[in-house]
């Protein structure tokens, strides 16, 4: 099949999380399968009078599209640094939208990746997959420039249509009901969607689709993050050995400056989704007990985290997101803490166990479906993992991580060894993906 993938992101060409790794690990394992695959994402290098362009680029097994318009020659994918988002990005990511649904008839499918280019499904005629990695960005605009942006009728905009939502254009919602088939990044998110409580407002809409919403686990690249051969480690390691661990354990607290103790690191964004604020109220408490923390990432938590470095400087660090340092962190840290409040799927646990960190995790999303506590299976378990969203629970799962490996070593080389030998690949999750796409055609 002919395949394009449309996005804001797409690793390495332009990644600020999960999205830009998921999307090109996807293509590379689809490609792989022996499709022809484009993806297509807004140049971010763009000169500010170089007008609307295309150009091409070869990643290896797919295609890379640029578009390049002055909209998108910027410092940030979507803001500044670490400050609110461009005010004008309905117009920056309708644009780019307005730009794929002009060639997009041109593919057997079209594959959109989250709300930055929902309108492409309203605008093309090809059978398009619509897949939400992150519902709590739905991208508005306003109704009337949107509608007149795409050249949609005024029935569009009404409350029944697919872009108004409580008097705005929602372009998540646009995909949602423009695609023949929408999925998301988990099976436990899917069903989370579906309840009002857990899905931002959008149980009814996706209850009413005429194919029902499927959860797809995302994957990574295997080849790509590999502790027996990654060039960033202070030493390789495998499942069958992986003693290297203790150099890159040393050479994250050296390089952090932190004093030993129970290693704990976190690697994203330093926001209230991603559940640091937990820590808050026994930091003090944990770090006197021994612990220590790792923080390499940036968000409207960094206040709050630095604030913490700053009173334990050898107990607390926070650095800015850097990728090769981001692996030592996996490679090197004793625990990895996603405390997410909500987490569509993630990449930093499945990371962090592929590189032998175990995970301790709140059991939402595709949490719950990549981490099993090892106390309710102490053969097969990965990591550890509460369900109530309440810092007495993450202060008692840090305590138990630390008793565990302190006590219960055998029980700790389990849940290392099990985490870095399944498989987290990409492969069979893009044949889910394959599937889908291959009954579309056969629908269309």
């Amino acid at each position: 099949m002919r395949l394009l993938f449309a996005a804001a992101e797409c690793s390495p060409f332009a990644r600020t999380g999960g999205l830009g790794d998921a999307v090109a690990g996807l293509a590379k394992a689809v490609a792989a399968g022996g499709h022809d695959v484009t993806v297509a994402i807004p140049d971010y290098g763009c000169e500010p009078s170089g007008g609307s362009t295309w150009r091409e680029t070869d990643a290896g097994s797919y295609t890379v599209a640029f578009f390049c318009h002055e909209l998108f020659a910027r410092a940030g994918v979507y803001g500044e640094a670490d400050g609110p988002p461009y005010p004008d990005n309905w117009l920056r990511f309708g644009t780019f939208a307005k730009a794929v649904a002009a060639f997009g008839d041109d593919f057997d499918v079209v594959h959109l990746h989250d709300a930055h280019v929902g309108p492409v499904a309203l605008a093309v005629d090809a059978p398009v997959v619509f897949t939400i990695h992150n519902a709590a960005y739905p991208l508005l605009g306003p109704l009337d420039e949107v509608l007149a942006l795409f050249g949609l009728p005024d029935e569009a905009a009404a409350p029944t249509g697919p872009l108004e939502w409580f008097g705005d254009a929602n372009y998540l919602k646009a995909g949602i009901v423009g695609a023949q088939q929408v999925t998301t990044v988990s099976p436990t998110h899917a069903r989370e969607l579906l309840e009002p409580s857990t899905s931002f407002g959008l149980a009814d809409l996706l209850r009413s689709l005429p194919r029902p919403l499927v959860g797809i686990l995302n994957g990574i690249d295997a080849r790509a993050w590999d502790p027996a051969s990654d060039p960033a480690l202070a030493a390789t390691f495998a499942a069958t050995d992986p003693s290297g661990r203790l150099e890159n354990r040393a050479a994250v607290l050296d390089r952090f400056g932190l004093d030993d103790g129970f290693l704990l690191g976190n690697v994203g964004r330093m926001s209230t989704q991603k559940g640091l604020g937990l820590l808050e109220f026994d930091l003090d408490t944990l770090i006197d007990e021994g612990a220590r923390f790792v923080f390499v990432g940036a968000g409207e938590l960094d206040p709050m985290v630095d604030a913490w470095a700053e009173r334990h400087p050898r107990a607390v660090a926070h650095r800015r997101f850097d990728e090769a340092l981001a692996r030592l962190v996996f490679a090197g840290v004793d625990a990895y803490l996603m405390p997410s409040e909500f987490e569509p799927c993630g990449l930093g646990q499945m990371y962090a166990m592929r590189y032998g960190a175990v995970p301790i995790v709140h059991l939402t999303g595709g949490l719950a479906d990549t981490v099993v506590d090892i106390d309710e299976d102490p053969h097969g378990g990965t990591g550890l993992g509460f369900r109530a969203f309440a810092h007495p629970e993450l202060t008692k799962n840090v305590r138990r991580a630390r008793r565990y490996q302190a006590t219960l070593p055998a029980l700790w080389r389990v849940m290392v060894g099990n985490g870095m030998t399944r498989d987290w690949s990409w492969e069979a999750r893009a044949n889910r993906y394959v599937d889908l796409y291959r009954e579309l055609v056969d629908l269309s």
